[in-house]
């Protein structure tokens, strides 16, 4: 969609939303954001040379945008996170971008705008900064999510959120697509290709795959983003405020599966810093992503609300979010979708692709977070730890 097209639109809508009211030939449209799958603009309107009044709208082609149209994906991802986006500000505001319009005919929706002084959580995570009051903010968004959908059937969010396509495109590239040999979609680097055998060849870890291939398929919980990691984070350094963005993937499935995205994306950052630089401030770094999982886990467990015995809960969820963790791991390490964290440091892979099978063959053993952090030790240190 060019400049002209989408003012067109937009004006349509003007007269009726407040937040549109700025609209005219003086605006400057400007694609952002690097997605795989959708097309995101920010539209700005400037008064001697500053911005004024800004907006975001998010559009889903009819396909998977980075593969092209011979690649169709449904546009009704866009219907689901406008609701996702919804729900999230009925029950926790303030956490994620405020959805101001969907525009169902156009496959787009009309959002707040963030360019100002936020950036993803990866990107910080890159550069060796975390702010704790950003890990305790994204539990808390979390744990009140979870909490509020948790089990609820009966009021219309197994229909609301139906999206089929999306869980399917995750089975796909999280469960599937990794685990096969000689599937043309998975890449890796030389060095992580002489050790593919431990994922291959293992038929115990394959077949642990499919047990959580089939809790992501089957447990119907709660409301889960269903692509919480460290690039869906919008994080603001100076006070660790969050914004949660691109919940497209937004289906009702095993809370785990959040909790286990978002503590991969810290243990990639881990593998990274650990093995990239041996300085005491890479050494302080890895002690404080150390302490992000541990408040993680700390944080959600004293912010749910659905449970009557919380920390049972808890600790009966920590074996599901270190396998859905391991899945992550290695998909990222093997797959089609690889991190930024890790690529081009082949040490910093292996010791994620490693951390992420210790998860999988162990999650029976992960009843916290302290025994989680296992995973961050040397292979030839984890089989001490905990028995197989």
């Amino acid at each position: 969609m060019d400049k002209d097209s989408l003012l067109h639109v937009l004006r349509k809508h003007a007269m009726h939303l407040p937040c549109l009211q700025f609209i005219g030939d003086a605006c400057d449209v400007t694609e952002v954001g690097d997605g795989n799958l959708n097309d995101v603009f920010r539209v700005v309107h400037r008064q001697d040379s500053n911005v004024t009044s800004s907006v975001v709208v998010k559009a889903a082609p009819p396909y998977i945008k980075c593969l092209g149209p011979e690649y169709p994906l449904t546009a009704h991802r866009c219907t689901i996170e406008y609701q996702a986006l919804q729900k999230f500000h009925e029950i926790v505001p303030g956490y994620s971008p405020q959805p101001y319009l969907l525009i169902q005919d156009r496959h787009m929706f009309i959002m707040e705008d963030l360019s100002d002084g936020y950036v993803t959580l990866q990107a910080e995570l890159i550069r060796g900064k975390l702010h704790l009051a950003a890990v305790r903010n994204i539990a808390v968004f979390m744990a009140c999510v979870h909490s509020a959908t948790h089990n609820r059937s009966q009021n219309g969010l197994l229909t609301s959120f139906s999206n089929p396509d999306m869980v399917s495109l995750t089975e796909q590239y999280i469960f599937t697509r990794p685990y096969l040999k000689d599937d043309p979609t998975n890449h890796s680097s030389e060095p992580i290709k002489a050790i593919l055998h431990l994922v291959y060849d293992d038929m115990e870890l394959q077949s642990i795959v499919g047990k959580f291939k089939g809790l992501f398929l089957e447990k119907q919980e709660s409301l889960v983003h269903g692509d919480l990691h460290s690039g869906s984070i919008l994080v603001r350094p100076e006070d660790g405020s969050v914004k949660v963005i691109d919940a497209e993937f937004a289906y009702i499935g095993p809370s785990a599966l959040d909790l286990g995205l978002l503590l991969a994306s810290y243990v990639f950052s881990y593998s990274a810093h650990k093995e990239k630089g041996n300085d005491a401030e890479s050494r302080t770094f890895c002690e404080l992503l150390c302490q992000a999982i541990q408040l993680t886990g700390e944080t959600y467990n004293a912010h749910l609300t659905s449970q009557e015995d919380a920390a049972l809960y808890f600790s009966q969820l920590m074996p599901e979010v270190a396998g859905f963790a391991g899945c992550e791991l290695i998909r990222r390490i093997i797959g089609a979708a690889h991190v930024a964290d890790v690529e081009g440091c082949p040490a910093a892979e292996e010791r994620a692709l490693r951390a992420g099978i210790w998860l999988l063959k162990n999650h029976q053993t992960v009843t916290s977070p302290t025994v989680f952090l296992i995973c961050l030790q040397p292979a030839k240190l984890m089989l001490n730890m905990v028995k197989q």
